[in-house]
């Protein structure tokens, strides 16, 4: 059998599979580390929206919101949830809304699913060219020994849905098979460092850059499974993007 793309058939079931992830939990805790640093974002981008959840409650508390997402059926599912936030189709490694803001989020490990450094690279040199100068990043990614321990040989089942999943050390990526039905996607992640992102990300410009674990706001250790960067905007960057 063919695999359907990914974020395509799991859309019809994504909502209910993550009844229990802590997205007021990440936002929360996104916007006290950003007042920490002087930030108080009224305008907020999401990279790989999804169907909306994690942008969800920015939206409550009155940021004018956006996102981008390649899926449609995702999309689909985030325009029926949220209906007066605009939606854009799009590669987060590439795109140009003509609009800046003042936070760039993307939370639940959706970068990771970016296999490649330099794609990773590619939507982080994106998200810059709509930040707002001074705006700020803020990025949850899984590490290599999150997926080494989260991702290893494992099968989840219910309600006719069926998550397997696999973990290649050698080439760091994570294999998850999803099973609806008798329709399967399957989909690929790379972990990354906390310093190989930090390094990437300040390459491009940005800073400072720093790297936490939530809820506590730790520094990232050896055996941190996942991670939130935050890295802020120059305060004067070339004009690549309109103003929101």
């Amino acid at each position: 059998m063919e695999p359907h793309p990914p974020f395509s058939i799991l859309a019809r079931v994504y909502d209910h599979l993550m009844e229990d992830v802590p997205y007021e939990g990440w936002a929360r805790f996104v916007l006290a580390v950003l007042g920490g640093e002087g930030c108080f974002p009224r305008s907020v981008l999401e990279l790989g929206v999804g169907t909306g959840r994690a942008l969800e409650p920015f939206v409550a508390r009155g940021l004018e919101a956006a996102g981008v997402d390649v899926s449609a059926e995702m999309l689909a599912r985030a325009r029926a949830k949220l209906p007066g936030v605009w939606f854009e189709r799009a590669d987060v490694r590439g795109f140009d809304l003509r609009r800046r803001f003042d936070l760039v989020y993307s939370a639940f490990d959706s970068l990771n699913n970016l296999t490649e450094p330099a794609d990773l690279e590619a939507a982080f040199r994106t998200a810059l060219r709509h930040l707002h100068a001074g705006g700020w990043l803020a990025a949850d990614l899984n590490t290599p020994e999150g997926l080494r321990e989260l991702w290893r040989e494992e099968v989840w089942e219910e309600d006719g849905v069926r998550l397997v999943y696999g973990y290649d050390p050698e080439t760091r990526l994570g294999r998850l098979e999803a099973w609806v039905g008798e329709e399967v996607e399957v989909h690929l992640e790379r972990g990354y460092e906390p310093e190989e992102v930090r390094a990437m990300l300040e390459r491009l410009g940005y800073g400072p850059v720093f790297c936490l674990t939530y809820p506590g706001g730790r520094t990232p250790d050896p055996l941190t499974d996942r991670f939130w960067v935050f890295a802020r905007a120059p305060e004067a960057h070339p004009a690549q993007a309109g103003s929101a």
